[in-house]
């Protein structure tokens, strides 16, 4: 258990920061919902117990599948490490310098984890780890989640902290960008900018999600990684249900739900069909 620990710390300073960052905000989210926003608004604005009780199941439901997407894509290992490679140089195959062994299709060598990925898309400083074949589906999942959480948290928490603000005006505007910077001069007491900052951040976090998100959302639909996209490569889009069942496995349906439903993968991470070579299973 120790071994499997020590292997998913992220080993770079950046990705250690990144990860701590993100699991405190996080938390700090679902504290910031359950024990602030949520209270405010039943005692403020009338929200029925029933609708508190209904939001805080679905703040759990979000919090549960968000720290099981993290331990999965950590967790779950994408790269060459452990997997038999022939010792011939195969078609479509390269031969890595770094790693000094033959690569497959579509792997990609990451400078940061030193080791070929298999079906490589990038680099998660979030997580430290590579996202490729086999931790994808978890990466999507995580960040739909995320992207969830953070929508929740703007639009039900945005009127608190422009209560505390006050009206609309340039002087507030700057107090909702800059709150850290008006709790040092002293403008702001902790608690308002504890809450002015959690809801900027969710707000912020909410765009910048989406923009990722409809990033992805290409790599899905079209069955490719981020270094296939510049590269203009679509030989691997086989159509739409069948790129989601290249990512999402089996049981493409209702895997993307959580991160805890089993839906093995179609392959092995080192072939894949191409747009020539594939048959519908229809067709057979």
């Amino acid at each position: 258990m120790d071994v499997i620990l020590q292997s998913c710390v992220p080993k770079r300073t950046l990705d250690k920061v990144m990860f701590v960052y993100m699991l405190l905000l996080v938390h700090n989210v679902v504290f910031y919902l359950c024990y602030i926003v949520l209270p405010w608004r039943r005692d403020t604005l009338g929200t029925s117990d029933l609708t508190v009780y209904l939001c805080k199941a679905w703040i759990l439901f979000l919090y549960v599948n968000i720290i099981g997407g993290i331990w999965k894509v950590m967790l779950v290992s994408t790269t060459t490490r452990g997997v038999i490679l022939p010792s011939t140089l195969k078609p479509g195959w390269f031969y890595c310098y770094h790693c000094e062994t033959n690569a497959p299709p579509r792997s990609f060598h990451c400078g940061i984890c030193n080791i070929c990925v298999l079906k490589r898309d990038h680099h998660c400083i979030y997580t430290g780890r590579c996202i490729g074949y086999y931790n994808y589906r978890f990466y999507l999942t995580l960040l739909m989640y995320c992207l969830l959480l953070a929508i929740f948290t703007s639009s039900i928490s945005l009127s608190l902290a422009w209560e505390m603000l006050g009206e609309f005006s340039a002087y507030n505007l700057a107090g909702f960008v800059f709150p850290l910077v008006m709790f040092v001069v002293g403008v702001f007491d902790f608690y308002k900018t504890y809450v002015v900052l959690i809801s900027f951040v969710c707000t912020l976090f909410s765009l910048m999600l989406s923009g990722l998100a409809i990033w992805h959302t290409k790599h899905v639909c079209h069955n490719m990684t981020a270094h296939e996209r510049l590269q203009g490569i679509q030989s691997y889009d086989l159509g739409l249900t069948e790129n989601l069942r290249q990512i999402f496995g089996q049981k493409w349906r209702v895997s993307w739900i959580s991160p805890f439903i089993s839906s093995p993968l179609l392959g092995g991470g080192l072939e894949f069909p191409t747009k020539g070579s594939y048959e519908s299973p229809k067709d057979l």
